[in-house]
């Protein structure tokens, strides 16, 4: 028992040692560096980049900037030029909520309809808090446009039309408070909140209130695509050939995202979330993180993110609007902070983000390693299959390669001595009928949580598919569009020229060719089609009726 006492001491010892001891200014800055210049260098010097910035206790010691602002006339980016935020930008309309709620002008535990009365009655209770952590069950107001042909980056898209998709929807996708899924609706929701309860724009608002005590003299939002702003880096991705072509939101939409900003007002957002300088009610609230109805608790919090990374805690949100790719985190164990705004798609912001905190405290992790049985193939036979997510309708496939289980594309899964499988951070546990092969599995995969059914893979003939055929509409989307068979193929076609093949996959259940959309089929009593349903990133049901020849 002493022995093992001894042993509990060391490596306590060993890990508050690591990550919270007091990091060295000059050793911390020079790690920073070894990664800046990698990055950079693969980056090249004829392509976009990113800024870079890092604060340790609060004092900003490193910023430095690569790749070109604008590619065009050569522009380099600096550590003064203003990029895109992304939904990083979600904390700010947060933290107007909080404020707001803090004066006492609103509570957290509020119906939303309370402010906005225009709002559906969903059935259910429908709070501020819900939209702040992602619990509303809202279909992201850029999903629905979406099937509409035209969506993000298809046609200038204003505050008030995406309120105006918001208040369209006539269902949720789940009871509030029930699941977490990531939706936009939420927080242009909010800013319309800030906007009616303090009677000022949330530009002007967070301008007031946070922007100008804390100095940020660079930060504003894009209410206005159009405006010019001196010192903007142009957003890039790249094209099917790989050459780089200008990917800018042409949106007047804020407060989900839509912050024009720099590192170094970033680092002072962060710094007044570490002194409190604003207030530790404040920080504490965004901090806070959800509950769900049956208790669980998730690591969104109020427009960030509380979770752990190797064994350190970190709090932050990341971003991606067209061709920005942004981060924003705190590690208090170290009293570390990292902004990250690149313009085009390559390298990923969070991915650079952790690859810097790898270099400053090194590779440790908190978990121990995960213990692995072996199988062989007859073993995980059972487990291969098609499965369909009982709630979005996707289908999956699990497949045995090179003795492994594994999700088709996805690396292996591994068995655990319980039985179930780890695989991309995630838990999957099957359940098994009578015969031993598997009819269900659950995944548990951070905040979310998904439930598979077995599905047998379906081949529908050309008379089976031609049941399919017509004009069909969303009224809740302003959505059409038809589908026509050709010989043995049905294809999804919309104004003005789109063309893609559907794939079976099961009984009444397709994939349109490219990936990221499912479409399935109810039925009557009768066994006729009674309505088709489209399914896609966040957006879980919508349903379309045919339209009468």
């Amino acid at each position: 028992m002493k022995y093992l006492a001894k042993t509990a001491v060391l490596i306590a010892t060993f890990s508050v040692g690591l990550f919270g001891q007091a990091l060295d200014k000059e050793k911390t800055i020079a790690a920073v560096d070894r990664v800046f210049e990698r990055t950079s260098k693969a980056a090249g010097s004829s392509s976009p980049g990113c800024a870079i910035g890092v604060a340790l206790n609060s004092e900003t010691i490193f910023q430095k900037a690569f790749g070109l602002a604008e590619i065009e006339h050569n522009v380099p980016n600096t550590v003064d030029t203003i990029f895109e935020s992304g939904s990083v930008g979600k904390q700010f309309t947060a933290a107007s909520i909080v404020l707001l709620s803090l004066e006492g002008k609103l509570k957290l535990d509020d119906p939303v309809r309370n402010y906005i009365p225009e709002m559906p009655d969903y059935g259910s209770p429908l709070t501020i808090r819900n939209l702040l952590n992602h619990t509303a069950g809202l279909r992201d107001w850029g999903s629905v446009m979406q099937l509409t042909g035209a969506g993000r980056g298809d046609r200038v898209i204003s505050q008030e039309l995406a309120m105006q998709v918001i208040l369209d929807q006539r269902g949720l996708d789940f009871k509030p408070g029930d699941e977490y899924s990531y939706s936009n609706s939420g927080y242009t929701l909010l800013s319309t909140i800030v906007e009616r309860v303090s009677k000022q724009k949330l530009p002007a608002f967070t301008a007031e209130r946070f922007f100008k005590p804390l100095g940020m003299t660079h930060s504003s939002w894009r209410d206005d695509y159009r405006r010019l702003v001196p010192g903007r880096a142009q957003g890039y991705s790249k094209d099917g050939s790989g050459k780089w072509q200008l990917d800018m939101p042409f949106m007047n939409v804020y407060g989900n995202g839509g912050m024009l900003t720099t590192i170094g007002d970033w680092l002072k957002w962060n710094a007044m979330l570490d002194s409190r300088s604003l207030g530790a009610p404040l920080v504490e609230a965004l901090e806070t993180t959800g509950v769900l109805n049956d208790g669980r608790k998730i690591t969104y919090a109020l427009g960030l993110t509380v979770s752990k990374y190797k064994g350190q805690t970190e709090i932050s949100h990341n971003g991606s609007t067209a061709g920005y790719q942004t981060y924003l985190g705190r590690f208090p164990d170290n009293k570390l902070s990292v902004a990250i705004v690149c313009n085009g798609v390559v390298p990923n912001s969070t991915n650079l983000a952790h690859s810097i905190v790898d270099e400053i405290v090194g590779p440790a992790s908190d978990s121990k390693p995960v213990e692995k049985t072996a199988s062989d193939a007859a073993d995980l036979q059972p487990y291969v299959g098609m499965w369909r997510n009982i709630r979005t309708h996707f289908p999956i496939r699990t497949v045995i390669e090179n003795g492994e289980l594994k999700l088709a594309g996805q690396p292996a899964l591994k068995r655990q001595p319980d039985g179930s499988f780890i695989g991309s951070g995630s838990r999957f546990t099957f359940k098994t009928d009578a015969a031993g092969k598997a009819a269900s599995f659950h995944v548990l995969a951070g905040d979310v949580v998904l439930d598979y059914a077995a599905e047998p893979e379906w081949k529908p003939t050309a008379a089976e598919l031609a049941q399919f055929t017509g004009n069909w509409y969303a009224d809740e989307a302003g959505a059409l569009f038809s589908l026509k068979l050709e010989g043995d193929k049905l294809y999804f076609t919309q104004r003005p020229d789109t063309k893609i093949l559907l794939k079976p996959e099961y009984k009444d259940g397709f994939t349109l060719e490219g990936g990221g959309i499912v479409l399935w089929a109810t039925r009557d009593k009768a066994g006729k089609i009674e309505k088709l349903h489209i399914s896609l990133s966040r957006l879980r049901d919508m349903p379309f009726e045919r339209m009468a020849k």
